[in-house]
């Protein structure tokens, strides 16, 4: 095989994995809006189940599936050796998509349906915006991303301030403005991370299961982005 086919080959390789790294992601989110619609707005029993759990625990079972959100991203850690079955790595994110949908519709009942549908359309327009840029720029991220990462780090130990200490609405909008803005640039870093994992273990067994940990990345981007811009001009009905 000469350069020019192994070129091919090697960026074939590479559209069919960013290709799945979408794709498992548009699952997510479609999930995700999935368990929203059914809990907000049917009046299934599965529905009507589950914010009888939440009125009866005053709200505290939510936490539970906080908690469970939390051990699955953490189980997502990157190990090659441990990621040659994509159906376990599946299933988790699977789950994760389900259960953050959970979560997710508690917040979002606070707020008018058009709210949610206009933070959904602007997350989508600068998710897409963010993703393309770091594909396609070859200025190397990775430093960018150590500083998001700790910027993101300092946002969560604040927001946990203001939840419960402050209470502060200003505060809240201040928060909200700043996770719009790391996220934004997380999205561009960790769309061109894809591509540094790719260069490292394309074509290697873990590929697929390293194709879904990377959707459940840009996932989370954009489903920060999405609650954040809801904050700041999302309407309450």
């Amino acid at each position: 095989m000469n350069n020019q086919e192994h070129f091919i080959d090697a960026k074939r390789g590479f559209s069919k994995f960013m290709a799945n790294v979408y794709a498992w992601m548009a699952i997510g989110v479609l999930l995700s809006a999935s368990v929203v619609y059914l809990l907000l707005y049917t009046y299934t029993p599965i529905a009507n189940a589950f914010w009888n759990l939440i009125i009866s625990t005053d709200g505290m079972a939510i936490y539970g599936f906080i908690i469970l959100e939390l051990v699955l991203v953490f189980s997502f850690r990157f190990n090659p050796e441990k990621m040659k079955s994509p159906v376990n790595y599946a299933l988790k994110f699977i789950t994760y998509s389900i259960v953050n949908g959970i979560t997710i519709s508690v917040v979002l009942l606070a707020y008018t349906t058009a709210s949610i549908f206009n933070a959904f359309i602007s997350a989508f327009a600068l998710f897409a915006v963010m993703s393309l840029i770091g594909f396609v720029t070859k200025k190397d991220l990775s430093s960018l991303g150590g500083i998001l990462l700790s910027m993101l780090l300092g946002l969560i130990i604040a927001s946990l301030v203001n939840v419960f200490f402050l209470q502060s609405g200003t505060a809240d909008f201040v928060l909200s403005i700043i996770t719009v803005i790391i996220f934004v640039g997380l999205t561009a870093y960790d769309t061109q991370k894809c591509k540094t994992i790719y260069q490292q273990f394309g074509g290697t067994a873990a590929i697929s299961s390293i194709a879904i940990g990377c959707a459940l990345e840009l996932y989370l981007d954009f489903i920060n982005l999405f609650l954040s811009l809801l904050r700041i001009f999302g309407k309450r009905r």
